[in-house]
């Protein structure tokens, strides 16, 4: 008997089993398995009810909310596309991802109305937009999401796809095109990195999940079927605030939770940390940038929990790497210990990794041979979104190409040493050095330019531009940055212009970043 592999089977375990139980916590918001499985029967039978193609692709621009839990299942339920929307970006940016996309609905929260009306005119499919929040009070808005989905039936009528790979999710990553690039991610994909993920994290029907990254992001997503499968409890944290995380932790009894660096250090950074009970909290996965193992322990130390690191993309839903310690290490040296853990991780069950050479060769266990990580599993794509050559490079030879390069220790440890894409790591949001390169190149003075990284106390890497105008502009740093605002999310913007007569080039004319790094780049610089 083959069934398909599709998230609907993961609701459908935990409204079985925990029916009564408390799902998702969302401010005044508390509701069972079968009152999320009640709004997710409402879901589906809005959308089915709307005059939208099969497959549509409906948008959600929103914060950590009870409405991605029931929009997430949803989808699977009801044969369309999910596509989440980063809420940190320009009107410019939006027009691009839902007319790729072909997005047919766009649900999005009141705060974003005005950047959502500065992109509607460029919009080319969009036929709904539903706003949540907030009052209908513009003629182009369709209706209330709370109107669309309480005034439809609760009666189940659900989708079973009739290919586990058909798309399921489409998400929207950096890309060094600079354009980003819509990522189509399956049935099958979202299901696998379920059990991968319960296995991985050992997650169980105690699990209280703190969502605190984005859920936009698969960073935290992933977590949503998951911790689901298992019975676990789902509390949102609609923005990251340090001092309200603190408290839910302690008010929720929250047990695990994934944040990115910056957010723990603006945690630890709180004044009276000490006096917040956060007992419950068990461990938290530390993914989007590394931490050095003097800050692991520091987080240790601060929020009594355990650190696991973790490792994934987008293209591979995501977790490939969690950085547990292996029993046969349990009794190293306190030092070794932290090393490990602090590692970019083992492979996660499921999970096919490889460190290969130029060659397509393994590297040798030696910790110290660098090569390119390529994977392979139920987990990876189904491909790039209207981009089949883009898919063919990354995906040859049956292994996904994932362009970071890493070393890989006796232990069989994974250790990213640096990214093979010139993709920014700003707070744990990606940014294409191309995408801001392509938005600077309009400006008239600018003749040539170069986007890095540079290392920031606060947000673990900023951009900065190297830029050489020209002949007789008069450009200055605040017109540079003020003209990427205008085109760019505030995270995208460089902070800092350098000006050059000429940026240095390779013999066939590449701009030679490496050389602007070993310039800019070092701390203290």
């Amino acid at each position: 008997m083959q069934v398909p592999m599709t998230p609907g089977r993961i609701l459908k375990r935990a409204v079985k089993l925990y029916p009564d139980k408390t799902a998702v916590v969302d401010g005044d918001i508390r509701w069972s398995y079968s009152e999320v499985q009640n709004r997710v029967n409402q879901v589906v039978n809005a959308l089915r009810g709307l005059n939208i193609s099969d497959g549509a692709r409906v948008a959600v621009l929103d914060y950590n909310t009870y409405r991605y839990m029931e929009l997430y299942f949803g989808a699977a339920l009801s044969g369309h596309v999910l596509s989440p929307l980063n809420i940190r970006l320009a009107a410019e940016e939006y027009a691009y991802i839902l007319n790729n996309a072909e997005n047919e609905v766009v649900i999005f929260h009141a705060d974003f109305i005005t950047v959502l009306d500065q992109a509607r005119p460029r919009l080319n499919k969009v036929k709904n937009f539903f706003i949540a929040d907030g009052p209908c009070d513009e003629e182009w808005i369709t209706g209330t999401y709370e109107d669309l989905v309480s005034g439809a039936p609760a009666d189940p009528d659900h989708h079973e796809p009739d290919d586990e790979n058909n798309m399921l999710n489409l998400y929207y990553t950096s890309g060094t095109t600079g354009n980003p690039k819509g990522v189509m991610l399956t049935h099958r994909n979202i299901y696998a990195n379920a059990l991968s993920t319960i296995i991985a994290f050992k997650l169980d029907d105690a699990t209280v999940w703190h969502h605190i990254a984005p859920l936009f992001h698969l960073a935290d997503a992933f977590f949503i079927w998951s911790v689901t499968y298992q019975g676990g409890c789902h509390v949102m944290q609609r923005l990251f605030d340090p001092k309200p995380v603190l408290q839910t932790i302690q008010n929720e009894h929250i047990t695990a939770a994934m944040m990115v660096p910056t957010m723990i250090n603006f945690l630890l950074a709180v004044p009276g940390i000490d006096g917040y009970d956060l007992s419950s909290l068990q461990w938290v996965m530390v993914g989007g940038a590394p931490m050095s193992p003097a800050n692991a322990q520091r987080m240790m130390e601060k929020l009594g929990c355990r650190y696991i690191s973790g490792y994934g993309l987008t293209e591979t839903t995501p977790l490939l790497t969690v950085g547990n310690l292996k029993d046969t290490l349990a009794d190293s040296e306190d030092a070794d210990k932290m090393n490990y853990l602090t590692r970019t991780g083992l492979e996660v069950p499921g999970v096919d990794l490889r460190v290969v050479d130029q060659n397509g060769a393994d590297v040798p266990r030696d910790g110290s041979t660098i090569g390119e990580i390529i994977v392979r599993g139920d987990n990876v794509m189904k491909g790039y979104w209207k981009l089949p050559a883009e898919t063919e490079q990354a995906i040859k030879d049956g292994y996904f190409y994932t362009g970071d390069l890493a070393t890989v220790d006796a232990e069989g440890y994974i250790l990213i040493v640096d990214r093979a894409k010139d993709i920014i790591i700003s707070g744990g949001e990606n940014i294409a050095s191309v995408e801001v390169e392509n938005v600077l190149y309009q400006h008239p003075d600018v003749l040539e330019c170069a986007v890095i990284a540079v290392p920031d106390e606060q947000w673990g890497e900023v951009p900065m531009a190297m830029v050489a105008l020209r002949q007789n502009a008069e450009a200055g740093e605040q017109d540079l940055i003020d003209f990427c605002r205008q085109k760019l999310a505030r995270f995208k913007v460089p902070k800092t212009v350098k000006f050059m007569t000429e940026l240095p080039k390779t013999g066939s004319g590449k701009i030679l970043k490496i050389k602007l790094r070993k310039q800019y780049a070092a701390p203290g610089d």
